[in-house]
C-alpha cells in the first residue's frame, strides 16, 4: 500500500465528489425524491468505473513517459487547486453564471464533470499503486455518501480551502518526484521534503 498515492486519491475525490453530491442534495430540495442522487451518481460513474477498469492497463506504456504525462497533470491540478484556495483566503469573489433550467440532466452533467477531474489525477495515480488508487477513492465515496445523508443541506455550506491547500502541496510533491524518477531515478524519501517545500511555497502564493 501507498500511503501518499492512498491520501491523494482520498483527498481529491472528497473534494471533487461532495461538489458533485451538494449540487445533488440542492435538486432533491427542488424535486423531493431521490432522482437526483441517481443521476448524480450515474455521472460519477460514468468516469470512475472506466478509469479503474481500463485505466490500470496504462502500466503496460514505458514508465518513464508515464511518469512525465502524470506529473504534468498532478502539476496542472495542483495550480487549479492552489489558485482556488488563493481566491477564497484573499477574499476575491467569483461571479458564477446563474443555471437557466433546473433539469435532471444538470445533475449528471456535474457529476460527470467533477468525476472527471478526480479522475485524472486517479489516472495519473494508478501506475504507483492501483489498489492504494481504487482504496483512497472508496473510501472517500464511503465519506461523501455518509456526509450526504448525515449533513444533508449542512454539505452545501463546507468550505474546503485548507484541504485544497494542503492537497495541491501533496499533488506538487507526487508530480516533483514523477519527474525525478523518470528522469534522475531519485528515492521516494525525498517525497516528504518536497511535500514541506510545497507547503511553504503555497503558503507564500497565498500570502502574495
Amino acid at each position: 500500500m501507498d500511503i501518499a498515492v492512498l491520501l491523494a486519491s482520498l483527498g481529491i475525490s472528497i473534494l471533487e465528489l461532495s461538489e458533485a453530491g451538494a449540487v445533488a442534495v440542492i435538486f432533491n430540495g427542488i424535486y423531493k425524491n431521490g432522482k437526483p442522487y441517481i443521476y448524480g451518481l450515474a455521472g460519477v460513474l460514468t468516469v470512475l468505473i472506466p478509469v479503474f477498469t481500463l485505466g490500470r492497463y496504462i502500466v503496460f506504456l514505458p514508465l518513464e513517459y508515464v511518469l512525465i504525462v502524470a506529473g504534468v497533470i498532478l502539476f496542472y491540478f495542483g495550480y487549479k487547486l492552489i489558485r482556488s484556495a488563493r481566491r477564497y483566503f484573499k477574499g476575491i469573489k467569483i461571479v458564477h453564471k446563474e443555471e437557466g433550467e433546473e433539469t435532471l440532466t444538470t445533475v449528471y452533467v456535474v457529476g460527470f464533470t467533477e468525476a472527471l477531474e478526480a479522475g485524472l489525477v486517479i489516472l495519473a495515480l494508478i501506475p504507483q499503486s492501483y489498489i492504494s488508487a481504487l482504496t483512497g477513492t472508496l473510501l472517500a465515496s464511503i465519506l461523501v455518501i455518509a456526509l450526504l445523508f448525515v449533513l444533508k443541506a449542512q454539505i452545501m455550506k463546507i468550505r474546503v480551502p485548507q484541504l485544497k491547500y494542503v492537497l495541491s502541496a501533496l499533488l506538487f510533491s507526487l508530480g516533483t518526484l514523477f519527474f525525478g524518477e523518470a528522469f534522475f531515478d531519485i528515492d521516494e524519501l525525498y517525497l516528504g521534503l518536497f511535500f514541506v517545500i510545497y507547503l511553504g511555497l503555497n503558503y507564500v502564493i497565498i500570502k502574495m
